[in-house]
């Protein structure tokens, strides 16, 4: 026996999450059942919980800290997730909804994403900034018989995605692709969906890596009038360093690159066809010499200044009355935050692993994941941010105030609540701790505040 500690039974009814009905609140704020009812696939018959339910399981699973489809069968038991889906969800009934979605109806729930990725966004912030970060990644996985597995550039065997967040970290696409598919592949089509949807009166911003430094992605940046930094790739960078050989003028600069603070940054321009001149700002520190190959100094064509030199090549359409190259590089850096955010995806969501053999179920799978990851961001910056004095590199101490709490963070807090389920009168009834249930009673104020502002889409 253990001193001090007895263990009882009781007969009250018991639940861990009821943090939940936050995402119940959120489903209907954003009016998911209007937006999803004629998406989704046909039920063959009237038993069992509905199609939206399903979809709405599948999230509640994730908003839980689930980790594949066999985690449902943990949910099977809590009263407070059976009454909101109108029954139990068992993991095959899930799977087997999963793997009767087809590509339409995939490319409809998109933008479903995309739209209510909007209506979070609008509902918090109201600054005309939009700043779209896009990046894809991979994803590795130990199956050999799941539709479109394949193996990479990196000899990665698994799928790739292609994602898109703004400044805020809502995620306003999620297209699971194979994964021997290049990183830029159909961007400029996702560019052209994303910002057609953006409130006109809003600065559109744009900023990616290298994959996505083709001319087709630039004419769609200009054609959605959209200002943008994207990395040159090597080959390109050094043919427009050697177009502007004559002209280059290097100057010290403060900003670190490449773990050393001796950086030297530079502008010069490359014509593009049907864009005219384009602004490209280089940065390049001194190699070590254990980074110098010696044979290339035996080669006629030898150039110290290419040769000795790390680069970076940034090409933009920003005018250097709007942004300094300093500022520019410094814009074009906090694309990084994209790549948190994929993280987050891959652990908190566990988007590292796909539960589904046919490739429309596992993208169905994760873009409820993605609509999940969005509301548990919205719900995040709902919280009380902390706010803390950090010493810059200037030794100016200023106030930083947190932008919003990861998901295992909003778990913790907001979701995994316990409570007492009692049914009075037909009505369910949530008896929880005083501090937790003002927090509960807080949230959902806030929440249906936020969603009578006029400018969030219905």
């Amino acid at each position: 026996m253990i001193k001090n500690i007895s263990l009882e039974s009781t007969n009250k009814v018991l639940s861990s999450r009821s943090g939940i009905i936050l995402f119940e609140d959120l489903w209907n704020q954003l009016n998911l059942d209007k937006k999803l009812r004629r998406l989704l696939p046909k039920k063959k018959n009237t038993r069992g919980i509905s199609q939206l339910n399903k979809v709405k399981g599948i999230l509640f699973s994730f908003a839980a800290g689930n980790d594949c489809l066999d985690d449902l069968e943990s949910l099977r038991g809590d009263t407070i997730i059976a009454k909101l889906l109108g029954g139990e969800f068992p993991a095959r009934t899930a799977g087997d909804f999963l793997a009767k979605f087809h590509k339409r109806q995939i490319e409809k729930v998109q933008d479903v994403l995309l739209k209510t990725a909007i209506t979070l966004r609008l509902a918090l912030f109201f600054d005309n900034k939009f700043i779209l970060s896009m990046d894809s990644t991979p994803h590795k996985q130990s199956g050999k018989k799941m539709q479109g597995l394949a193996k990479n550039y990196k000899g990665i065997w698994g799928f790739d995605s292609q994602n898109a967040y703004d400044q805020y970290g809502f995620s306003y696409l999620f297209d699971l692709r194979p994964g021997n598919t290049w990183s830029g592949t159909e961007a400029e089509k996702w560019i052209h969906k994303i910002f057609s949807n953006i409130p006109n009166h809003m600065e559109r911003w744009f900023r990616a890596d290298s994959g996505y430094s083709k001319n087709i992605v630039f004419e769609a940046l200009q054609a959605a009038s959209v200002k943008y930094t994207i990395v040159l790739k090597d080959n390109i960078g050094r043919y427009v360093r050697n177009k502007n050989r004559d002209h280059l003028e290097w100057k010290k600069s403060e900003i670190e690159f490449f773990g050393s603070d001796k950086c030297e940054i530079s502008m010069g321009l490359y014509p593009i066809k049907k864009l005219g001149n384009l602004r490209v700002v280089f940065i390049r520190r001194k190699k070590d010499a254990d980074e110098i190959d010696d044979q290339l100094s035996l080669m006629e064509d030898y150039n110290p200044e290419e040769s000795e030199y790390r680069h970076y090549s940034i090409i933009t359409n920003i005018d250097s009355s709007e942004m300094n190259n300093e500022e520019i590089i410094d814009f074009y850096r906090e694309r990084a935050n994209c790549e948190n955010y994929i993280k987050e995806q891959k652990h908190n969501f566990d988007f590292l692993h796909f539960p589904c053999k046919k490739f429309e179920a596992n993208q169905a799978w994760g873009l409820i994941g993605t609509m999940t990851h969005n509301m548990t961001r919205f719900l995040s910056f709902t919280m009380k941010q902390k706010t803390k004095r950090v010493r810059g590199k200037d030794k100016v101490v200023r106030t930083v105030i947190q932008q919003g709490y990861f998901a295992k963070k909003v778990r913790n807090t907001l979701i995994n609540i316990p409570c007492q389920v009692v049914w009075s009168a037909r009505r369910m009834k949530l008896k929880l701790n005083p501090k937790k249930l003002e927090v509960l009673q807080k949230m959902i104020k806030d929440i249906e505040h936020l969603f009578s502002v006029d400018t969030v889409f219905t």
